[in-house]
């Protein structure tokens, strides 16, 4: 296999701004000298996640995983290493020789490499029926007519399936995948009675569903005329590479434009994502359905803190946004919300009034949580009927309760009551008494709710042993110097106590004696075990005095060579007293005499 040269290697890591790269992924702030933000390796409410400028490389002291810029692509895409230079490489403009970037275009290592095949192939056929055929002819006008140029169509890889039962299927067997495996990829369905397959899309405009690294890994289809007998959007099943609480339609191109606005726009469906980029509103994701998961959750908590939802006008698109906004609100995230008149949607929006108006007016003026929840609790309540004002002081109060900032409960009391003719002091006491009825539900679910457990593993921080610790000060050493690591290899021995170390020890002498200097970095990109990666960042990112160098060295082989002896007089003491159970008295006196021996190396050591 033909391997990228080691300057490029270099070249590529040199190029690479690690706090620019990781802010594609996470928002990061600066703290001191380095940079802080939610770990994407696991779920967390408060920063541990930091990134060293200085020494381009992250660690995450919650769940200790550690990196430079091409392993945190290794890991967070779950790529090979080839496939992670190609993809910075690009990123820097540096340019890779053919032959390699053809080798590393598939997912080799990918476990679902055929199904994300067979979605890209698909996608390009659909966007090729649509611009290029006269069958497309029909869709491509009908889009036309809705603002889509060429542009925004191969953006986003918009196409058409055609009638024809098995045209996608008929490709797809001359391409030779398997049709049982197209099948679980959700693009074909198994005749009834059992003959072959026909397309599940047939005759919908095709717009591609991509995941967080932009693969294609489903469809929805719209139809061009709605009938009684067929749903106007038909999406892909849940499937192994798709499913629809991971996917946040648009997240891998919004990413970077978030990190410039420093705000997310969250929306309803992903027709209001196309319309809104098409109008310059690029910092915009959208759920594939109405409901917002966990996972949902934590991908936009990472990209932004500040999130504003734009949800439909009419009475279902209130209720989602109400929704999301409470979801989102719990997640310690600022949370406004866009509305609508009437019941339009975002492009019937922006087809009436224009781009620049809803960018000023709509997203450009958001309400607070609150100022929704109060517009929210108004909606067909009539003011002048008592019943109607108490409802709306009892709707607003539940959520004011909630709140803790003074201001916040002052403000919207007194908005409260020149809107009811209520006064000031009664919708106070009316709040202090649901306060009150908060706290003791709050103490009720606290003594009889059983505990949620956490959705991630983070390690559970600890002090390190002095063995530990000698292992990994050693390892430094053996990282930043090749000299002393041939030293440590003439005994033909590791050094080290636990297997992790060892088999460290056993990949550093076949790096060393490929590359003869030390690189820490590209040791580290060289082992495909994530877990002896982060062995290796943690021990390389080791704070160290440089006066002090050869005592360190020598106090950490002289321990680990104490530590290795007391586990062999551990390991003969057990076998003494086996053979003294078996009779086996000669043997116990061999051991004995050896234990003997080894106490004295212990005690001379």
């Amino acid at each position: 296999m033909t391997r990228i040269p080691e300057e490029i290697i270099e070249s590529v890591r040199s190029n690479t701004d690690i706090v620019d790269l990781i802010g594609e992924y996470v928002q990061l702030t600066k703290r001191g000298r380095n940079w802080f933000g939610l770990c994407p390796f696991h779920g967390e409410n408060s920063p541990s996640f930091s990134v060293s400028e200085d020494k381009q490389i992250f660690h995450c002291f919650g769940c200790g995983a550690s990196g430079n810029a091409i392993t945190f692509v290794m890991d967070i895409e779950n790529t090979p290493f080839t496939d992670a230079v190609i993809k910075l490489a690009d990123r820097t403009g540096i340019e890779i020789d053919d032959s390699i970037s053809q080798i590393a275009q598939t997912p080799k290592n990918h476990e679902h490499k055929k199904l994300l095949e067979a979605h890209d192939l698909t996608a390009n056929f659909y966007n090729h029926l649509l611009l290029n055929t006269i069958e497309g002819e029909e869709a491509l006008e009908y889009l036309e007519k809705r603002g889509f140029t060429r542009e925004s169509i191969e953006k986003y890889g918009i196409g058409w399936s055609l009638h024809d039962r098995e045209a996608l299927t008929s490709l797809l067997k001359r391409k030779n995948f398997n049709m049982k495996e197209m099948e679980q990829a959700g693009l074909a369905i198994m005749k009834e009675d059992g003959t072959g397959y026909f397309d599940r899309f047939r005759g919908r405009i095709m717009f591609p569903l991509r995941d967080d690294n932009g693969n294609v890994v489903g469809f929805s289809g719209r139809t061009l005329q709605q009938t009684k007998n067929e749903a106007k959007y038909l999406n892909s099943p849940e499937t192994p590479i798709f499913e629809k609480s991971q996917i946040l339609y648009n997240f891998h191109n919004a990413r970077l434009n978030v990190r410039k606005t420093g705000k997310v726009i969250l929306f309803e469906g992903f027709m209001d994502t196309i319309s809104a980029d098409r109008i310059g509103v690029t910092n915009s994701v959208a759920v594939m359905g109405t409901s917002l998961s966990e996972t949902h959750l934590v991908k936009l908590k990472r990209i932004s803190k500040e999130v504003i939802i734009c949800c439909d006008g009419d009475d279902a698109g209130w209720e989602a946004a109400k929704r999301f906004a409470h979801l989102i609100a719990k997640k310690d995230m600022n949370v406004q919300i866009a509305l609508l008149p009437g019941k339009m949607d975002p492009d019937d929006y922006i087809s009436q009034y224009g781009g620049e108006a809803f960018q000023e007016k709509v997203i450009g003026n958001p309400h607070s949580f609150m100022s929704f929840i109060m517009s929210y609790a108004k909606r067909n309540k009539n003011l002048s009927y008592e019943n109607d004002v108490l409802q709306y002081i009892h709707e607003v109060l539940e959520e004011l309760v909630l709140r803790t900032s003074p201001v916040e409960k002052d403000l919207y009391i007194r908005q409260l009551s020149e809107e009811t003719g209520v006064t000031i002091e009664s919708i106070q006491q009316q709040l202090v008494k649901l306060a009150g009825h908060q706290a003791t539900k709050e103490k009720y679910n606290q003594r009889n709710e059983p505990r949620q457990k956490s959705d991630f593993k983070a390690v559970p921080q600890r002090k390190l042993t002095g063995t530990e610790r000698a292992e990994r000060l050693l390892l430094f050493h053996m990282l930043n110097d090749g000299e002393l690591f041939d030293r440590l290899c003439s005994s033909n021995e590791s050094p080290f106590v636990r297997d992790d170390y060892k088999t460290i020890f056993v990949h550093l002498a076949g790096f060393y004696e490929q590359h003869k200097t030390p690189d820490f970095h590209r040791f580290a990109e060289s082992l495909e075990n994530r877990d002896l990666r982060k062995i290796v960042l943690e021990a390389a990112m080791v704070e160290r005095d440089p006066e002090h160098v050869d005592e360190e060295i020598k106090d950490c082989i002289h321990h680990l060579e104490r530590y290795k002896i007391k586990l062999l007089i551990e390991t003969k003491m057990h076998e003494s007293k086996e053979a003294e159970k078996m009779k086996d008295h000669t043997r116990a006196l061999e051991l004995a005499r050896e234990i003997i021996q080894l106490r004295k190396s212990f005690t001379a050591l």
